[in-house]
């Protein structure tokens, strides 16, 4: 197996899965947000096989 990095901690409460926050579930507790973080939620991207994200940050659009 390959090491693999450890996950960051995010502060904060997760997203209520029965309400979730407009955009990016995410938004309200990352630390780098954008306007657009709060309005839209971002594509699914996979970076490598296996590896995906979704983060305006990370995407092309």
């Amino acid at each position: 197996h390959e090491k693999v990095e450890e996950l960051s901690f995010i502060p904060g409460t997760p997203p209520d899965l029965v309400d979730p926050p407009s955009g990016c579930r995410f938004h309200p507790r990352c630390f780098k947000v954008m306007e657009r973080c709060k309005k839209d939620v971002p594509p699914l991207i996979e970076v490598e096989p296996e590896h995906w994200i979704a983060c305006w940050r990370n995407s092309n659009d």
